[in-house]
């Protein structure tokens, strides 16, 4: 198995110094957003990273990144006027224990145990390495419904899928370059900012590969943007449920 010296050498020399198309890539992918689909649609293909690689790229460098940063950390107090109330579990515990419905107390005192299990500083890293593996394969399973809500938004264009399976391609390189940023620690305090310039991206790069006027654009990136960030959350929450149901039986 190579190194991660050996890849990335092999990585920098392939891309950066003996083709030379990363730099162009992700310059175009960042100050032109939709050119880059454009470009790879109307066939000038080899002086560009492809689609699929360029993707793999920036999420491998982020989930790498957010490993390290240990972004995902153990709850803490809860506080009210600048006071601690209460540690999660124990919030938990007593609507528990005031519940007069099983059902609902049962919910409640499963969410305790988890919070209980995941208050552990070595129990919350077993965690985190369940959610963070599992967390790649989720928003690469999302890529498809994303480009299925494209194609629904332009079916009376009646286009391939595979347009807007590339258009959706190109969008999450440039939402985990966003998010790279978003992890420097001088930057982290912009990171509500995110969603707004991952909209604005959208719009823009529809107007560019679909055509059209731009109301009926922004009309349908603000659609898309909503609907999939609802569908991402659904997503993550049930990723998070999955993870945190293998720690607590590995326990």
């Amino acid at each position: 198995m190579p190194t991660l010296r050996e890849f990335a050498h092999q990585y920098l020399h392939h891309y950066v110094a003996a083709e030379g198309k990363l730099v162009p890539t992700v310059k175009m992918l960042l100050l032109r957003p939709g050119q880059l689909t454009l470009e790879y649609l109307e066939g000038r293909r080899r002086r560009y990273v492809m689609p699929l690689p360029l993707y793999v790229t920036f999420s491998f460098l982020f989930f790498l990144l957010l490993s390290w940063s240990g972004v995902v950390t153990s709850p803490h107090l809860v506080y009210v006027n600048d006071r601690p109330a209460a540690h999660p579990t124990e919030m938990l515990s007593a609507l528990a224990a005031s519940e007069t419905d099983a059902s609902d107390k049962q919910v409640l005192n499963l969410a305790a145990g988890v919070m209980s299990t995941l208050g552990q500083p070595d129990k919350m890293a077993e965690f985190s390495e369940h959610l963070l593996h599992r967390l790649p394969y989720a928003v690469f399973v999302l890529m498809p419904v994303f480009a299925a809500m494209c194609a629904l938004l332009y079916r009376r264009r009646r286009q391939h899928y595979g347009m807007h399976l590339l258009f959706t391609v190109h969008l999450h390189a440039f939402i985990f370059a966003v998010f790279l940023v978003c992890l420097i620690p001088g930057l982290s305090a912009y990171a509500a900012w995110a969603a707004l310039v991952i909209l604005a991206y959208l719009i823009v790069a529809l107007k560019r590969v679909y055509g059209g006027r731009w109301w009926p654009q922004i009309v349908r990136g603000v659609m898309l943007g909503v609907s999939y960030g609802v569908v991402s959350g659904i997503a993550l929450a049930v990723v998070t449920f999955v993870s945190s149901g293998v720690h607590l039986r590995l326990s």
